[in-house]
This record gives C-alpha cells, sequence and structure tokens, in this order.
C-alpha cells in the first residue's frame, strides 16, 4: 500500500510541474489580442471558426478569400484554426465546423451561421449589417 501511495504522489507531483509549464509557456492572448485589436479599429468582423481537416471548411477558403478581396478595408474576414487555437473554439462557444460568426463594429455578435456559408449568403448578412 505504501508503493502505491509513493507512486500516486509523484505522478501528482509530475503532472502538476507539466500543468504550471503549460500554463506558464502557453500564450492565449496570442489570438484573442489580435481578434480584440482588430474590433477597436471600428469594423464589422467575420470570423470564420474550422478546422484543416473538415472538408467544408476547406471549401469555405476560396470562399473567405473572395470576400475577404470584396471587402477590403470595409470589414475584416479572420479565420482561425479551431485545433491550433482550442480557446477560441470555447470563447466563442463553437459546437460545429465550420462556424461564422459575425460581429458589428463594437465586437458584439449579430450572426451565427453552421456549415458552409456561400459568399453570396455572406454578402447578404454584411449587408443586412450595413457594410456595401
Amino acid at each position: 500500500m505504501k508503493g502505491i501511495t509513493k507512486i500516486s504522489i509523484i505522478i501528482a507531483l509530475i503532472l502538476s510541474v507539466i500543468g504550471v509549464w503549460g500554463y506558464k509557456t502557453y500564450d492565449i492572448r496570442k489570438v484573442s489580442s489580435e481578434t480584440t485589436e482588430n474590433i477597436e479599429k471600428g469594423k464589422p468582423m467575420l470570423l470564420d471558426l474550422g478546422s484543416s481537416t473538415c472538408i467544408p471548411c476547406k471549401e469555405m477558403v476560396p470562399v473567405l478569400a473572395q470576400v475577404k478581396k470584396m471587402y477590403d478595408g470595409k470589414a475584416i474576414v479572420k479565420v482561425i484554426d479551431v485545433n491550433d487555437n482550442p480557446e477560441e473554439a470555447n470563447r466563442y462557444g463553437i459546437r460545429v465546423t465550420p462556424t461564422q460568426i459575425f460581429l458589428d463594429k463594437d465586437g458584439k455578435e449579430v450572426f451565427r451561421h453552421e456549415g458552409f456559408f456561400s459568399t453570396e449568403d455572406i454578402v447578404k448578412v454584411l449587408k443586412d449589417m450595413g457594410v456595401e
């Protein structure tokens, strides 16, 4: 019994050290501050949260590139890979990828869509938000 207790304590200490090291070295502010910085510019934003391994997410790549080009200077189009940034998936309550979240110039969510979303549908939402 004493041997099992010692092993349990050693394992708990090792896991604690790994947890503290991970917490100190992981910079959660990297993506979050960039998102906040863009919102502070006073422009509406389209966030696309997806994954490089998801087929509908891959289909969104050319759509988002086109929308980004169309609305350059008028709205921000930001793509976040939830595999690389799981904290962003948690922050935005992502259940399905891809998910598109439309934020107004103050950073408030005004519309959310899950799954593939066409250029025409995105343009309609942006126009409804007052972005020409």
